[in-house]
């Protein structure tokens, strides 16, 4: 059995921390130090601070305990029983809660529940339901209140001439289950609203030539009855009127048909409308100035019976020259106050004017009336249909507690989701249901409460629900003190659990008196005037600070907790923690007389053994070739490995990378090669220092570096151009004339030089004999070459010569004479022609 309860208790826990947490969006740790001030001394103060926060009553001799805590920690404490933890819960319990009804029922319930008690913590939040389900249409009384100026005579005359025909169509056209009552309004009889000249006082259509009657506020002509020949004859007994501005008084008729129930006849059981028949503005609050009247509108009935031979049922508004006009947001209260629907139907003109106060006055209705108002039936038949299809809820938020936030959402029957902050639905048909969701916050405890309980209602019903509020401020145990108890050394009351002294005397059981230096126990308590005592981590007893666990200092401003935790120690293995005024450090130890040093958290896990390579007998730090820096080797540029043991640059080598240094190396494998040999075992004492590899052809190991972005050859795997520029070698063998050739590189993995030596080929490494064609042919090629120039010397030779004999004949030329003499045998030629047809005669 005992197990059991302990399970039912876990399980609660469990539920009650993801709860919390939901509510409040707070962590644990947040919570308990709202709940673990040390400022709150009493059970109120408690669960005032946070809606988790529980009281322990449970009286102790232990200073130290800790009576407000979250509840999950109080639970969980030793020292406080379950029936000594004092944790009020915010819920919400219905207080009536009738099923609805059926359609045959008489008495209507559509609302439920019909009656909720809240109770609230503050700072918690509630969550509840109320659901609507339309049973049946209510009865209902219309009033018709129609406009008496001189413009809206036409539409009187059709009124009257409907008659008795008026009921009885919107009996068969709207509801036969309706009543119906009948008033009229002008304005208020002052200037400037109307003429106050005395012929106008009595008919005021006097300059037209035409009987009206005298002017007036508002007549309550007909009171909300079935008897339709009633309505016919008050319809029919009603005369014309007029004032002298546009704007009428009917807003002072709206408010006493709203306020005065009894005299209009509104029956509680049925749906409330009021049809406004109107060809003009209306005038509102502080209009009244104008005529110096400047007292308010009070929303009070005033509403007096007139002596009148003609009707005795006639009330007129007697307060109509000494109130000023109601403002619209008084209409409003009064038509939700007493469930009024209006219907303004009005004339085209002022259609826009009215539909302003329809988003204004909740489950109100504006159409536009005819200009003789023949369509009177249709407005009243569709405004009707409307709103009894439309539910407009609302709240009242003048009875609302202070400190109270009130969000709702609405699932209308129609609709596919939630609809946020709105109370309305539209296509309400029987048997349909409405469900409204409340969430409620108390963010305060409010000094006062409402007189009267909130309703939630709408002016469309005669039903309501009750909000009735209930705050959670207060423990019980709190009223139940026991004055002078031996609890609290007689000098105190014990009042829940929990110790009040009497002036003079302090401590958590009254034991002690207070100090004769001037100050106050608990101020001995504080390092400041505005510090806290303690530092919230421990009791003052008799102005010395008893701290609680974990806790140390003068004024227990000191744990050893909140420093940074490494492998499950906190400081690490060689620290310990000193948290005080909430700066965390950790003090680091020594071992083997070397200190601990802080890591990269504030650990102190950091210590020079660790850079020391306990398996070699270098016993120096990090090998001598770098910095320990929290327990980890930084090696010089030189050197590499966890010790910075491995040398990892050719400047820490023995031999350097020229190609002298090597050649022996190379000279020997380069021989064992060429003599089929085995390199390794011939030329251990060569490359004792070194390694090497035999290549059929030096690689270019120049291009490996990571950026160059050309693929590196095979050979060179593993090659560090940028350690070690490759060093290509040539060396003439000692026993030839054979050329050996060699790279220098570095190997990352060796961390030593790596000697790539070309494997022997006689056809490139050695020298060619020489070929006799190499000789005789430039031989050759000599001498045909001076023959050649042997003969183009001789050729220019020979061609001067002729010149220059040449020339000396020509000059024996110039200077030769000649002379001019006949040839002695020299004829002259010439020609004979005969003609061989001439004949001489």
């Amino acid at each position: 059995m005992l197990n059991m309860e302990r399970i039912k208790l876990f399980i609660f826990l469990a539920v009650f921390v993801v709860y919390s947490v939901q509510v409040s969006g707070q962590s644990a740790a947040d919570i308990d130090k709202l709940c673990e001030d040390t400022a709150i001394t009493s059970c109120d103060q408690c669960i005032r601070k946070h809606p988790q926060c529980a009281w322990c009553s449970r009286t102790s001799d232990n200073s130290n305990i800790k009576r407000c805590r979250s509840y999950t920690k109080t639970l969980q404490a030793s020292a406080c029983a379950t029936a000594d933890i004092t944790m009020p819960r915010s819920d919400v319990i219905f207080q009536k809660n009738l099923p609805f009804s059926s359609r045959d029922d008489i008495s209507v319930v559509q609302l439920r529940p019909q009656n909720i008690n809240i109770n609230l913590r503050k700072g918690d939040t509630v969550k509840f339901n109320v659901t609507f389900r339309k049973v049946k249409d209510y009865p209902v009384d219309l009033y018709y209140v129609m406009d008496l100026s001189n413009s809206m005579k036409d539409d009187l005359a059709e009124l009257q001439k409907l008659g008795a025909s008026l009921a009885e169509a919107i009996r068969q056209n709207v509801t036969s289950d309706i009543n119906m009552g009948f008033g009229t309004f002008v304005d208020k009889v002052m200037m400037p609203f109307t003429s106050t000249v005395p012929d106008q006082l009595k008919n005021p259509c006097v300059k037209a030539d035409e009987f009206c009657s005298a002017p007036f506020g508002f007549r309550h002509q007909q009171p909300i009855s079935g008897d339709l020949t009633a309505f016919k004859e008050s319809v029919q007994n009603t005369n014309i009127s007029g004032n002298i501005d546009s704007p009428e008084g009917g807003f002072d008729a709206l408010m006493q048909i709203a306020v005065c129930g009894n005299k209009i006849g509104w029956r509680e059981s049925a749906s409330h409308l009021v049809v406004f028949t109107t060809d003009a503005s209306f005038h509102t609050a502080l209009d009244g100035k104008l005529a110096a009247i400047l007292d308010a509108n009070d929303m009070q009935c005033h509403l007096t019976k007139v002596n009148s031979s003609v009707d005795s049922n006639v009330y007129v508004y007697d307060k109509s020259k000494e109130l000023d006009y109601p403002s619209i947001g008084q209409l409003r209260a009064a038509f939700v106050a007493n469930k009024i629907q209006p219907i303004f139907a009005v004339t085209k003109e002022v259609r826009s004017l009215y539909d302003g106060l329809k988003s204004l006055i909740p489950n109100s209705f504006v159409d536009e009336l005819a200009n003789d108002s023949n369509n009177i039936i249709s407005i009243i038949k569709t405004a009707y249909n409307k709103l009894k299809e439309k539910l407009q809820m609302s709240l009242d938020d003048d009875n609302k507690p202070t400190g109270v936030g009130i969000s709702y959402r609405t699932l209308c029957p129609t609709a596919s989701g939630w609809a946020d902050n709105s109370l309305s639905c539209d296509q309400i048909k029987i048997g349909s249901e409405v469900t409204y969701e409340f969430t409620i916050t108390a963010s305060t405890c409010p000094a006062t409460l409402p007189s009267q309980p909130m309703t939630f209602t709408s002016s469309s019903l005669q039903e309501f629900v009750k909000f009735n509020f209930n705050f959670l401020c207060d423990c019980n145990c709190s009223s139940m003190a026991e004055v002078d108890s031996p609890s609290c050394s007689t000098n105190g009351s014990l009042v829940c659990g929990a110790c009040l002294c009497n002036d003079g005397h302090e401590g958590s059981r009254c034991q002690c008196t207070q100090s004769t230096i001037g100050l106050s126990l608990n101020a001995q308590c504080k390092r400041s005037d505005t510090a806290d005592i303690c530092e919230r981590n421990g009791r003052c007893v008799c102005g010395v600070c008893d701290c609680d666990e974990n806790y140390h200092g003068t004024y227990c401003q000191c744990t050893n907790t909140g420093c940074p935790v490494t492998d499950g120690n906190v400081c690490g293995v060689g620290g310990k923690c000193e948290n005080c005024y909430n700066q965390p450090k950790c003090n680091c130890t020594s071992k083997n007389g070397i200190p601990y040093t802080l890591d990269n958290v504030g650990s102190c896990t950091c210590h020079e053994s660790e850079c020391i390579d306990q398996r070699s007998n270098n016993t120096m730090v990090c090998s001598g070739n770098g910095n320990c820096s929290c327990s980890s080797c930084n090696c010089d540029p030189k050197y590499d490995g966890i010790y910075c043991q491995h040398c990892n640059s050719p400047s820490c080598k023995t031999i350097t990378a020229e190609c002298s240094s090597h050649e022996s190396c190379a000279i020997c494998v380069n021989a064992a090669v060429q003599n089929r040999e085995n390199a390794n075992d011939l030329c251990q004492v060569q490359c004792k220092d070194v390694t090497f590899q035999t290549v059929k052809a030096i690689p270019d190991c120049s291009v490996c570096s990571a950026d160059s972005g050309v693929t590196c050859p095979s050979d060179c795997a593993d090659v560090d151009p940028s350690v070690l520029t490759p060093t290509p070698c040539t060396q003439a063998q000692s026993t030839g004339q054979c050329k050996v050739s060699y790279n220098i590189v570095w190997k990352k993995s060796l961390r030593n030089y790596l000697v790539l030596i070309k494997e022997f080929d006689q056809a490139i490494d050695c020298p060619k004999p020489i070929n006799p064609l190499v000789i005789v042919l430039p031989i050759v090629a000599g001498i045909v070459i001076l023959g050649l120039i042997a003969l183009i010397a001789w050729k220019v030779y020979q061609t001067y010569r002729d010149k220059r004999e040449w020339k000396v004949f020509e000059n024996e030329m110039k200077q030769s004479k000649w002379t001019k003499g006949q040839n002695p045998i020299f004829e002259e030629a010439s020609t004979r022609f005969e003609n061989p047809t001439f004949h001489a005669t």
